[in-house]
């Protein structure tokens, strides 16, 4: 339980950092966001979740330079997902085992 617990938290601040990121890219403008986006702190938390757990499906489009750091979240997301469950599984089993 609390590997789950510290890897929900990992990711959330990897989502939230990302979001950090989109946010100060787009003041600069570096990029923008076509689509369904709502340009509020929360829009930005929903698009760097959807990118980070489902390589970017969404109705939100990346513009810009922008999309460069999307690719890269969407891969590092995969990436780090996988690994998370495979390490879960191996603490499952070595719980299962004694």
């Amino acid at each position: 339980m609390v590997a789950f617990v510290g890897l929900l938290a990992l990711h959330t601040i990897e989502i939230l950092a990302f979001a950090a990121v989109y946010w100060a890219l787009q003041g600069w403008g570096v990029g923008g966001f076509d689509g369904s986006y709502d340009p509020c702190w929360s829009g930005l938390i929903y698009f760097s979740g959807v990118n980070f757990a489902t390589l970017g499906y969404t109705q939100i489009e990346a513009t810009g330079p922008i999309r460069m750091v999307n690719m890269m979240q969407s891969l590092g997301g995969f990436m780090v997902l996988t690994w998370s469950a495979t390490f879960l599984y191996s603490v499952c089993e070595l719980a299962w085992r004694e």
